[in-house]
């Protein structure tokens, strides 16, 4: 029994590891920094600074963004997309060693390196070809249940199916894969006026949509199943705004 305990607990560790060197999926990763009282100001240039000497090309660019809703208002995300694993072989002693020397003495707290990985089944991208930063940025974070994870990613599959049916705004899903809890999710989503464009009327709804794309009954069910698969404090949600001047000129 003991043994069959050990060879489940190794099975388990060596799927979390494998899960952060997956050659075929996209990661991301963030940082977020809450300046010292009266150095806002000193950081965000100093930030500045250092996104232009070091985040110069696509394979180094970096975006950053200011909460500015719930209680880490003021923080600062700095947020890096569509790495690989082979990116974390590279050499980045130099870059870091500028941003402790020059901008680590501004800041009060960090939260240290978090990395994501993109779930494909889960997101929608209307516009590939358009990597222009969305002003404004929702996130929603999910805490799942260990043994609900299917349940969620049914329900967040399938709804990405009835966004891209439906023309709604992207959607990016990302699910935690080092530094933090495994079974955290986020679900991006970004607009940049909150005048919503108009669209013409639907005959159907989203629920309707929903039950034509995968059976009659599938939405009551995999709703309330997904209702199921989160932790009691299993939803947070904040916003995020771009800063220019602190991330990489992006253009198309």
């Amino acid at each position: 029994m003991k043994k069959l305990l050990l060879f489940g607990i190794v099975l388990l560790l060596s799927t979390s590891i494998y899960s952060q060197r997956n050659d075929n999926a996209t990661y991301l990763n963030t940082w977020e920094y809450t300046p010292k009282e009266d150095m806002r100001e000193d950081f965000e240039k100093a930030a500045a600074k250092k996104t232009a000497m070091f985040n110069k090309t696509p394979e180094t660019a970096i975006s950053t963004y200011r909460i500015i809703t719930g209680p880490e208002s003021g923080t600062y995300v700095r947020v890096e997309g569509n790495k690989s694993p082979a990116d974390y072989d590279l050499d980045r002693s130099a870059e870091g060693k500028y941003w402790n020397d020059n901008v680590a003495k501004y800041v009060a707290k960090t939260g240290g390196q978090v990395r994501w990985q993109k779930l494909n089944n889960g997101s929608y991208d209307p516009d590939p070809e358009d990597s222009t930063p969305s002003k404004y940025v929702g996130r929603t974070f999910f805490n799942v249940r260990a043994d609900k994870v299917l349940h969620f990613r049914r329900a967040m599959t399938r709804i990405s199916k009835v966004a891209e049916k439906r023309g709604w705004g992207g959607r990016s899903l990302y699910r935690l894969v080092s530094g933090g809890n495994r079974n955290q999710f986020v679900l991006a989503i970004g607009w940049d006026t909150y005048k919503r464009a108009e669209r013409p009327e639907m005959e159907t709804t989203a629920e309707e949509d929903y039950n034509e794309l995968f059976g009659w009954g599938t939405w009551d069910e995999d709703w309330k199943n997904f209702d199921k698969t989160l932790e009691y404090w299993g939803e947070q949600r904040d916003l995020l705004q771009y800063i220019p001047e602190m991330s990489t000129p992006m253009s198309n």
